[in-house]
């Protein structure tokens, strides 16, 4: 296994790990996982600086949308009185995405 995919592999576990709603011995016993590996990987998950997206929002316009423009010109249209709840969950979507 090269250096990527072990660690692919164990960042995809930590991610699992999160959404679960498991601790860490209760996902490690049911996936057999060693846990003083996996704790090992968390923590360097941990210690990784933010994944940074550039994106450009447009100014507020008369019908109260937001444009967020992400690379490669794609645009979500975004209503101004949801922004602070829905612009995380699409921050979170993206970052999860396979960088390609």
């Amino acid at each position: 296994m090269t250096e990527q995919s072990k660690s692919d592999f164990w960042m995809m576990h930590v991610t699992k790990w999160k959404d679960s709603g498991l601790s860490q011995t209760a996902y490690c016993r049911e996936h057999q996982l060693r846990l003083s590996t996996f704790t090992y990987w968390r923590g360097k998950e941990a210690k990784k600086p933010p994944k940074l997206i550039p994106l450009s929002v447009s100014p507020r316009s008369t019908d109260e949308t937001v444009v967020v423009t992400l690379p490669g010109n794609a645009k979500i249209h975004l209503r101004e009185s949801t922004l602070e709840r829905t612009l995380p969950m699409v921050l979170r979507l993206l970052r999860e995405q396979p960088e390609c």
